[in-house]
């Protein structure tokens, strides 16, 4: 069952506004964007913590020690992508599709690049 003849010539096309709600509505590379602004958020989160950790890491002096640091920097970091909203699973499943996929990845810089 096609469009009846003349139907495609009466349709409106879509403008900016309803082009940009689409977008917004629409998933990239499979996941939400609620799902994809969390993990932006949380990859923030993740590089801050990273960023505060680094200088004790440097500063250990026995593998125990980097150990028991890389043990709490670890959880801390589960901590801010839970916070998020998302699981551990969910994140890292982002981050592998965000490698294999060049849409996702760039949609993800443009979302990293609004929240900065």
């Amino acid at each position: 069952a096609g469009l009846l003849p003349g139907q495609a010539a009466r349709a409106q096309p879509a403008g900016p506004a309803q082009i940009a709600q689409a977008e917004e509505a629409a998933e990239v590379g499979g996941f939400s964007q609620e799902t994809l602004k969390a993990y932006a958020a949380a990859v923030l989160k993740v590089q801050a913590v990273d960023n505060a950790w680094q200088p004790r890491l440097t500063q250990a002096e026995t593998a125990e020690e980097i150990e028991s640091l890389t043990r709490q920097a670890t959880g801390e970091m589960i901590g801010e992508i839970e916070a998020q909203g998302l699981s551990l699973r969910q994140y890292n499943a982002i981050t592998k599709a965000a490698e294999q996929d060049d849409r996702l990845y760039d949609h993800i810089m443009t979302l990293l690049a609004q929240a900065r």
